[in-house]
């Protein structure tokens, strides 16, 4: 059974035993319910948890796992992760689309639709720890992609702190859905793809490779926005490089965010 299962479970199996005894009329000595000592109980269970959280921590298994090509020529690729740190970066073999280490173990599903991949990744360990202290486990992951397929890549990153190095990838879409996090992310060198940045309260660095042009699009809440402006001149309601309706290669990035720091260079 997973841990915050059996501590939410141990809660409602406490508060139910609780509820009943002051319905068949228990009392205690000094004439109050067994359900006034609900609060108390919970407070002291609660400062048991997050001492072990300091004296204790989860032992976890990396998992060394690749991740078959099976003969696509274009990939679909969705990760979640979170609680960790994640590294993706180019360096898969020609017959793989990923291989990494990958701490507390991979769950992955491979689909081949035609000459396409629809792959999705996600820890094989659920790290979800009540509520929000004690016991914690930190998920790292290492993560080489095959630089030469071309991926439709969607990551979906909570809380973690992650370094996105696709500067020799080739990458088609990418979308990036991130909560309160650290991001790094360096964005291909050459193609044209769009970038969907999607930000809770997060950090942001993005670094955009020289010879590859931008537009930049962001609706922002509370967040702070940097762009060099020396690259991306300010242009009515976006930034963009003077040669993008020329260059090559290009980006077009979208950013959403609320109470985020963002840097775009």
């Amino acid at each position: 059974m997973k841990r915050n299962q059996l501590v939410w479970g141990f809660i409602l199996l406490l508060v139910g035993l609780l509820m009943l005894a002051g319905e068949m009329g228990v009392r205690l000595p000094n004439g109050t319910t067994p359900m006034d000592l609900f609060w108390p109980l919970l407070l002291l269970l609660a400062g048991v948890w997050v001492l072990v959280g300091v004296f204790a921590r989860s032992k976890i298994e990396t998992e060394n796992a690749s991740i078959d090509l099976q003969g696509a020529t274009a990939v679909d690729l969705r990760i979640n992760h979170g609680a960790g740190e994640l590294k993706i970066h180019s360096g898969a073999n020609a017959n793989e689309l990923a291989h990494g280490s990958f701490m507390g173990g991979l769950d992955h599903k491979a689909n081949r639709s035609g000459d396409r991949l629809e792959v999705k990744m996600r820890p094989a360990k659920d790290v979800m720890d009540f509520p929000f202290f004690g016991p914690r486990s930190s998920l790292d992951w290492n993560v080489s992609l095959n630089p030469n397929i071309p991926i439709a890549l969607d990551l979906n990153l909570g809380a973690n702190k992650s370094d996105i190095d696709l500067r020799d990838m080739n990458i088609s879409s990418l979308d990036l859905d991130t909560g309160a996090s650290e991001t790094k992310l360096t964005l291909p060198s050459s193609g044209r793809f769009t970038a969907d940045l999607d930000l809770g309260a997060a950090s942001l660095e993005v670094i955009i490779p020289e010879g590859l042009a931008a537009r930049i699009r962001a609706s922002i809440g509370a967040a702070d926005l940097k762009v060099d402006q020396s690259r991306f001149p300010h242009n009515g309601g976006y930034y963009q490089s003077p040669d993008f309706g020329t260059a090559a290669n290009t980006v077009d990035m979208t950013i959403d965010a609320g109470a985020a720091s963002i840097r775009v260079r």
